[in-house]
């Protein structure tokens, strides 16, 4: 499943090199994400958070999980959570994060638009009342409502993961600062 992910890139990984010190660039990171669940649901009451900082997640010594913080008023939808690791190399700092846009919310959803869509145009298509002039019209406007309804959700999920992959790199970069 998670090559299949990487491959429609709704899982991408990114890997940033800096020059500063592990424990400095945790404890600016920890200054920069709130601590929070990354789940699902988690994102239910952001909008009334007071707090500055654009991301929430969890931020240890060892690894993080983020996620950036919803916003009132915010009309981009970000599923994407980053989880990610650091590895001190002499005075470089690599850190190796994956981000994955895909969230589990969507099964159902997908799994009933593959179950209806078929079941659906085979009724329609030996159904008794339907003739010729009407099955030429209604099936490709099936098709393209199904091509919507799975599309829109899957390229909602591909931008967040563009969009929060530079930003991590920009957020990454401005931390060393």
């Amino acid at each position: 499943m998670r090559d299949f992910l990487k491959r429609i890139k709704l899982i991408d990984d990114l890997q940033t090199e800096l020059e500063v010190e592990k424990t400095d660039f945790v404890h600016k990171l920890k200054q920069n994400v709130d601590e929070g669940s990354t789940g699902i649901f988690s994102d239910a009451f952001d909008i009334f958070s007071r707090s500055k900082n654009d991301y929430k997640g969890n931020v240890d010594l060892n690894s993080f999980k983020v996620k950036r913080r919803k916003r009132l008023f915010d009309t981009n939808i970000n599923l994407a959570v980053a989880s990610g690791t650091y590895n001190q190399k002499g005075n470089k700092l690599i850190i190796d994060t994956e981000i994955n846009g895909f969230s589990p919310i969507f099964i159902p959803f997908f799994i009933f638009c593959l179950l209806f869509y078929p079941v659906f145009i085979i009724i329609f298509l030996f159904g008794e009342n339907n003739d010729t002039a009407t099955i030429l019209f209604a099936i490709p406007f099936i098709l393209l409502h199904a091509t919507f309804m799975i599309g829109i959700p899957y390229f909602l999920m591909r931008r967040g993961v563009k969009r929060l992959k530079r930003e991590l790199e920009r957020e990454f970069f401005y931390l060393t600062k």
